[in-house]
Parts: structure tokens; C-alpha cells; sequence
């Protein structure tokens, strides 16, 4: 389970040696035997929220229990300095901020008469925006899904793992293509 979550499945996808060796090591921690055994807790120091597989298979149960859990989690439940989470925002912040000051037009002659605020503009307005793609129709990905049918055996094609996948990936690129025609 170690190998398949922090080396191929989540930690391949790491690409600074560092943040991979942080998630190997998180995953030594959190995924072992142990949390098998009923009422474990994966941090018994974080007194804000106690970290637990619950006790039961419904789903339901497992949705409530998921609910409760915190918006916002304490750099303790990591094993972190409470600081960490200040050092993590300052650092963020200033990141932005230079982001934000290298991207602030330049005085520089352009020579169109236009300000680089219009530039932009019509540069969205005439390539961007029309080359975005087009918004998916679910029922026609639907009925594609079920006319390529899939493995035998594996029942409904809507019902088969990677259709499924398949299904949540398209959601979340429509959320993402929402976002960006909207900001842009």
C-alpha cells in the first residue's frame, strides 16, 4: 500500500525530491497496520479534532463523520510547529506580491496608442476567449460511454471504475473552464 500510494499513484506525480521524501515519510506514518485497529488516531497530540477512521461501512455515517471535520487543518495534526502555518502564509504572500510586481506593465513605448490594459483586452477578446473549448453536453458523453460498452462482465458501463473517472475528470474540467471563461 505504501509503495502504490507514495511512489506510483500520488508520490510519481512529485516532482521536488524533498516534497517526495516529506510524502513517503507521511505515508510510513499513516499507512500501516495499525490503523486497522478500532478507535486509532493518527495524531493523538491535535486536540482540536480527533483524526480517526471511523467505526462503520455506511455511507451516510462516513459522509457525517467527514462533515465534521475541520475547514482548516492545524500544522500539529502533521507534526508541524503551530508556526509553520504562519512561515507557510508569509511566505505565500510575498510570493504573490512579487508575482504581482513582475507582471505590472513597464514604461516602455508600444507605439499603438493603445494602454497595455487595452492590449490585453483585445488580446483576450479576439484569441483567447474563442479558442477555448466548448462546455462538454453530459448526455452525449453519456450515451458515447454507453455505446463503447466496455469489459465484459462488468455490468452498466456508467457503473465501470474508469468510466467513472472518466466522468469526474469532465466535471472538473468544466469547473475549471467555467472559472477561466468567467475571469478572463
Amino acid at each position: 500500500m505504501q509503495y502504490m500510494v507514495c511512489q506510483v499513484q500520488y508520490g510519481g506525480r512529485i516532482t521536488d525530491d524533498l516534497d517526495r521524501d516529506m510524502f513517503i515519510t507521511y505515508g510510513q506514518l499513516y499507512v500501516q497496520e495499525t490503523i486497522f485497529t478500532p478507535n486509532y488516531c493518527f495524531n493523538p497530540l491535535v486536540t482540536e479534532f480527533n483524526y480517526h477512521i471511523p467505526d462503520t461501512i455506511e455511507h451516510a455515517r462516513m459522509m457525517e463523520y467527514i462533515g465534521k471535520m475541520p475547514g482548516k487543518d492545524s500544522p500539529q495534526c502533521f507534526g508541524l510547529h503551530p508556526n509553520a502555518d504562519l512561515t507557510f502564509r508569509l511566505k505565500e504572500s510575498v510570493e504573490m506580491i512579487n508575482t504581482l510586481l513582475d507582471t505590472q506593465p513597464k514604461d516602455a513605448g508600444g507605439g499603438s496608442g493603445k494602454s497595455r490594459e487595452e492590449e490585453v483586452k483585445d488580446k483576450l477578446e479576439k484569441e483567447l476567449i474563442p479558442a477555448m473549448p466548448a462546455d462538454f453536453i453530459m448526455l452525449e458523453v453519456m450515451d458515447r460511454i454507453r455505446n463503447l460498452r466496455g469489459p465484459r462482465g462488468l455490468g452498466d458501463p456508467e457503473t465501470v471504475p474508469l468510466n467513472i473517472f472518466l466522468r469526474q475528470e469532465i466535471d472538473r474540467f468544466q469547473m475549471i473552464n467555467k472559472i477561466v471563461k468567467t475571469t478572463m
